[in-house]
């Protein structure tokens, strides 16, 4: 049984688009907070976009940092292929420490068309995509520690 009130919590933000990241982030920390978490556990580390935030959870992993991280960023669409590059190797690199460490990484990296559905989907309430990264990070971290016994 895990004891969320002990658990060490990382969180990786992207500065990019910071009416999105900031409401992703603040839903993020409440929703571990009334999960039982302590606010003395949050470690934030904010990154200029969200090509930045596999190289900074890297080094959260590789240094014992953190029980749980979550990421958090919004890549919207424009008219060039970056959109394209920058959303898949995010995407793939966090997937990769995903399945090589054994801690949880909360996926809250947005990827949208246009800035309207970044709103819609960063929006104060239970649809947050920044409380729903947080809650599937902590449905992992519950299972791991059943896992492990």
């Amino acid at each position: 049984m895990i004891n969320i009130q002990d658990t060490r919590l990382s969180i990786v933000v992207s500065e990019f688009n910071p009416i999105i990241t900031d409401s992703l982030l603040d839903s993020a920390i409440e929703c571990f907070i009334n999960s039982g978490g302590s606010k003395n556990n949050i470690d934030i580390f904010k990154v200029s976009g969200a090509f930045e935030i596999p190289g900074v959870v890297s080094q959260i992993l590789k240094k014992n940092k953190a029980d749980l991280i979550v990421a958090l960023g919004c890549i919207i669409k424009g008219q060039t292929k970056h959109y394209d590059y920058i959303a898949t190797e995010t995407s793939r690199a966090l997937m990769k420490m995903i399945l090589n460490y054994d801690i949880p990484i909360g996926f809250g990296v947005l990827t949208t068309d246009d800035m309207k559905q970044a709103l819609e989907r960063s929006k104060k309430n239970n649809s947050n995509k920044g409380r729903e990264a947080m809650e599937a990070a902590l449905g992992v971290l519950r299972i791991y520690n059943k896992i492990k016994g």
